[in-house]
């Protein structure tokens, strides 16, 4: 198993040396950061980073910087990082959501096991999508974005038992982050999301995957949505009221793209 990278970003000199050695010495390829622009353009370069640890509090506020940074260029970390802090920032709850966790600087250990369990988790999730993706390369595949986790999944399951092989993200941007590298045969989105909505996503499939702007049907919650100038000529559905037909519309766009 490769050795996990770990970016490590703080403006006090002292206190990365710590983090450094810390990590290294737990058999981690440790990258440095002292300015949350560095730590960007790591981000945006050729090398993985397999978990962000960064201080974010009062006195030292670029975590949450980078962290803001991340939920627009690089989705794919919101999970992994690590903030260190004296004091949890007043907005940190909000922004977080519940994904990465803060530890005191004066708990070092903590710190780097923290971290490291991200690190597996990550593994571990890769694992078990891999797994799954591998077991059916027939059915015709789905990306499902909606930000609400319950009907992330109900929905999901209904598309699997419909005969999609699904993959679910949380996001509009989390989306978009997906089909940078990755195609599918129809896709499916909320209308109404906070972090990219449905027609964030369709206008950058316009913008730079524009084969794709066939594939795409969207997910209402309400009478009001309206693709309309937006996305025009695009279906819409209301979720849990129209489930019959949008998966006819669905299949119809498989066979579109599939030719059968």
């Amino acid at each position: 198993m490769a050795r996990p990278t770990v970016l490590v970003i703080h403006d006090d000199a002292d206190a990365l040396d710590v983090m450094t050695r810390l990590f290294e010495a737990s058999g981690c390829e440790v990258v440095t950061a002292v300015t949350g622009f560095r730590a960007q353009a790591l981000l945006e370069g050729d090398r993985p980073v397999s978990v962000v640890v960064a201080p974010w509090d009062a006195e030292h506020p670029v975590g949450g910087e980078v962290y803001r940074w991340s939920l627009q260029r690089r989705y794919d970390l919101r999970d992994q990082f690590v903030f260190v802090s004296s004091e949890i920032p007043a907005d940190f709850d909000r922004m977080v959501a519940g994904r990465c966790l803060s530890v005191s600087m004066d708990r070092p250990a903590e710190i780097v096991r923290v971290a490291l369990a991200a690190v597996k988790r990550r593994t571990q999730l890769e694992a078990t999508r891999d797994a799954l993706e591998g077991v059916d390369t027939t059915s015709p595949r789905l990306l499902l974005a909606d930000d609400e986790p319950v009907l992330l999944m109900v929905i999901g399951d209904f598309l699997v038992e419909s005969g999609f092989a699904v993959t679910r993200v949380e996001s509009g941007h989390a989306a978009i982050v997906l089909l940078h590298h990755e195609d599918f045969d129809t896709i499916v989105s909320d209308w109404q999301m906070d972090d990219g909505s449905g027609a964030d996503l369709y206008t950058w499939i316009v913008q730079k995957k524009p084969e794709l702007a066939e594939r795409i049907v969207f997910l209402s919650d309400g009478e009001g949505d309206e693709p309309g100038t937006m996305a025009p000529g695009r279906p819409m559905f209301r979720k849990g009221q129209d489930s019959r037909a949008l998966t006819s519309v669905l299949h119809e766009i498989v066979r579109q793209v599939r030719g059968h």
